[in-house]
């Protein structure tokens, strides 16, 4: 896998997408290709005509469990084969975008401008803090805790403890 595109962003923030399961690769490119290889990266299918949503870049591509989550600047999909893919929405149908996720085994959170979200057991975007106080730089589980990393440098948290969804941890 080569990018052969101009690089005009100097920090590489709009570079390849990489997500690894086992020998399941996904890489999404600066161009908004989405490349899918399922035996370590030794052959590669073009999987971007089989995606339900047009957009410009992919933002993050990760796993939980055997589902690949892509973030991208128009919404998010999911698929646990690389063919179907499903648009996640919140309960009322709207497309979420998320800039960040973060994943507790099979659990799912996602920052991006409009707040902090969880998927529900219905894989559907349930907001769980309206408040993010700027770009969403990083993002990440302990406990019941989710660390919010923004581009202004603050750092804050989010309490899941009385989250619906919450994993337990002792």
């Amino acid at each position: 896998m080569v990018d052969t595109d101009e690089q005009v962003d100097e920090d590489l923030k709009n570079g390849f997408k990489l997500a690894v399961l086992g020998k399941v690769v996904y890489v999404g490119k600066r161009d908004g290709k989405l490349f899918q290889s399922l035996d370590g990266g030794n052959s590669w299918r073009d999987v971007t005509s089989s995606l339900p949503l047009s957009f410009i870049r992919f933002k993050e591509i990760v796993f939980a469990g055997l589902t690949v989550y892509i973030a991208t600047d128009k919404g998010v999909l999911s698929s646990q084969n690389g063919t179907h893919w499903q648009r996640l929405t919140d309960g009322t149908g709207q497309h979420i975008v998320i800039d960040r996720f973060a994943i507790d085994h099979t659990r799912v959170y996602g920052a991006g401008d409009t707040g902090i979200y969880h998927l529900d057991a219905h894989s559907k975007w349930k907001q769980i803090s309206p408040v993010v106080p700027g770009k969403v730089f990083s993002l990440a589980i302990d406990r019941n805790r989710l660390h919010v990393l923004t581009q202004q440098r603050r750092m804050f948290h989010i309490s899941l403890e009385g989250e619906k969804y919450a994993r337990s941890h002792k």
